[in-house]
């Protein structure tokens, strides 16, 4: 089967896809970009041969949507997903749609979330709206200090830490995006900004450099 999840709305279809990924016992990425039928052909026929028992799958980012490069039958077993930022249209009947374009309403912790998975373009329009329904500036730094500190432990080991399962896969997906160094500069420019709102300055304005100087990291 084939799992398409994609839409614009990246934060909760990779909220989805972390869900989603966690029901496998053995998932294998393959980069989407450049994808051709021949790699595909070859990784899927290494797969054949040496995933056994349980649930398998490998994982196609960033997919074009040329449905081209898919044989027209896929090893017994295993499953493949795909993700994307945009809405890609589907024609095949091996093919489940999982389409996120509707913006939900916006809370820190989906903020939080988009600035992990690097987003910048969704975490601005979050921080705006948040700002805008007058969510207490300091709730959203505590939320965005949080994530960072669980996305930093994850570097290492999240165990021995009281969390759900679901928010341990997410840390440790949101940790591929950053490395320690940059983990550690995130904190430090978190908490520069709360220094500079309690000094009185402008949210909005302390909130769209923080962003900009954290996905930049």
């Amino acid at each position: 089967m084939i799992y398409l999840i994609h839409g614009a709305n990246q934060v909760d279809s990779r909220r989805f896809l972390v869900r989603f990924k966690s029901s496998y016992q053995d998932v294998q990425n393959i980069p989407g970009k450049n994808l051709s039928s021949s790699l595909l052909q070859e990784k899927l026929g290494q797969a054949s041969h040496h995933l056994f028992g349980g649930k398998s799958a490998f994982l196609i980012e960033n997919f074009s949507g040329d449905w081209g490069v898919f044989p027209k039958k896929l090893p017994e077993g295993l499953d493949i997903i795909l993700w994307s930022e945009e809405k890609i249209e589907t024609g095949d009947s091996r093919v489940k749609s999982f389409l996120f374009d509707q913006q939900r309403k916006a809370t820190a912790f989906r903020l939080v979330d988009a600035i992990l998975f690097k987003n910048e373009k969704e975490a601005q329009v979050l921080a705006w709206q948040l700002l805008n329904s007058k969510e207490p500036p300091e709730k959203i730094i505590g939320a965005a200090l949080r994530g960072f500190l669980l996305a930093f432990c994850a570097k290492g080991t999240l165990r021995g830490v009281s969390i759900p399962p679901f928010v341990q896969k997410k840390a440790e997906e949101q940790a591929k995006f950053w490395s320690r160094q940059n983990l550690k500069g995130a904190i430090l420019e978190l908490l520069r900004a709360d220094v500079a709102l309690k000094e009185g300055r402008t949210a909005p304005l302390v909130f769209a450099h923080l962003i900009h100087r954290v996905v930049s990291l």
